[in-house]
């Protein structure tokens, strides 16, 4: 009973989250994670939950849902997302709402605000620990004056917490709703009109219930509305992040990398690329070993596009996830002969390029 007391105080207390920092062969390098999932375990959807625990080693299935639901949470003590970013030496974090509810589950702006608006969400310097991405629900967006509702909603995050939120978050193939679809393209008049960038599911995704065909995941799909908001054509100027850089499909990977040679508002974000490639460039699938996170990065300083790849981990999943990939990740920079300068570009600089952060207005 002792101990029980204990842990509830301590998960009652409001901690001061210390500077966190990496260091790589004596130099100390700041670190963003610009994509972390905070959620409760109830969220999930029935067939995310199975989906997930089949990955599991069956010991740990009976207790995965009290794990999950203390490492989606951004305060428990040791293992929350507070707690693993800052074990991993990250020194902001990025927390993303998600209406994903056909596949994953769901984080609602709403709950993701009052997260956001704790006062655990601090740093010792008086700095915010983490950002948030608001989303919007594509359910039933068509039907009468919806869309128009949902997108006045959405973009009175960025009028009334600018603080707080900092971009949308959108997950076509989890959505269900085509890259290209015109139907939903007032999603980027908001980001245009109030400067926020849009981070994009790329690649297909192992979730049942997603639309997993090029239309819905392949970004070489999203090239009419890059063009149309790219600052030249009337629309305004969104920056397009590519999460996942086109998954694990090459195709959709060449076609991201390609976008972001022709495009100066897209950027590549290299999270949960951990495993292979499973189609070729020419459609079939291969047998491949090797982390796709070697592929892009060496195509990203090949192709001069460091400037524009963006570190995140796609976190916290488990215990000690986000530091382990944060390693993975500057090790691969390391062997395909990043210099200091450009994995500072990749682990936080330009992030803050892209959101339109400085060190002078991160508080």
């Amino acid at each position: 009973m002792k101990k029980l007391t204990l842990l509830i105080a301590l998960s009652m207390c409001i901690p001061t989250f210390s500077q966190a920092s990496v260091e790589i062969d004596g130099e100390t390098f700041e670190v963003v994670d610009m994509h972390l999932h905070t959620g409760k375990f109830g969220d999930f959807t029935q067939s995310g939950k199975s989906f997930i625990m089949a990955q599991l080693p069956r010991f740990t299935v009976m207790s995965f849902p009290g794990v999950s639901a203390m490492t989606s949470n951004p305060w428990a003590p040791h293992i929350g997302i507070q707690a693993q970013t800052e074990w991993a030496g990250v020194d902001h974090g990025v927390l993303l709402a998600t209406y994903t509810h056909h596949t994953a589950g769901f984080m609602t702006n709403r709950a993701l605000e009052q997260i956001l608006a704790d006062p655990r969400n601090k740093k010792e310097d008086g700095s915010l620990w983490s950002w948030g991405m608001a989303s919007i629900n594509f359910d039933d967006f068509t039907e009468g004056d919806t869309a128009h509702r949902r997108l006045d909603v959405l973009a009175s995050y960025f009028v009334q917490r600018p603080d707080l939120f900092i971009g949308i978050k959108l997950a076509h193939a989890h959505q269900r709703v085509a890259f290209d679809d015109g139907r939903y393209l007032g999603i980027y008049d908001v980001a245009a009109t109030h400067g926020v960038p849009v981070l994009l599911h790329t690649g297909a995704t192992p979730f049942p219930g997603a639309c997993n065909e090029p239309e819905y995941y392949d970004p070489a799909e999203l090239e009419s509305v890059i063009n149309a908001y790219s600052g030249d054509n009337g629309n305004g100027r969104v920056e397009f992040v590519l999460s996942h850089v086109g998954g694990v499909d090459q195709r959709a990977t060449d076609h991201a990398l390609s976008l972001a040679e022709n495009y100066d508002n897209v950027w590549l974000e290299i999270s949960a690329l951990g495993g292979p490639m499973q189609i070729g460039p020419d459609g079939e699938p291969v047998d491949a070993t090797e982390a796709r996170y070697h592929y892009v990065l060496e195509q990203a300083l090949a192709r001069g596009l460091v400037g524009q790849t963006i570190f995140a981990s796609d976190g916290p999943q488990s215990s000690g996830k986000v530091k382990a990939y944060l390693w993975e990740i500057i090790e691969a920079m390391q062997t395909a002969g990043f210099s200091s300068e450009e994995m500072r570009a990749v682990l936080a600089e330009n992030f803050y390029r892209a959101y339109g952060l400085t060190s002078s207005n991160i508080d």
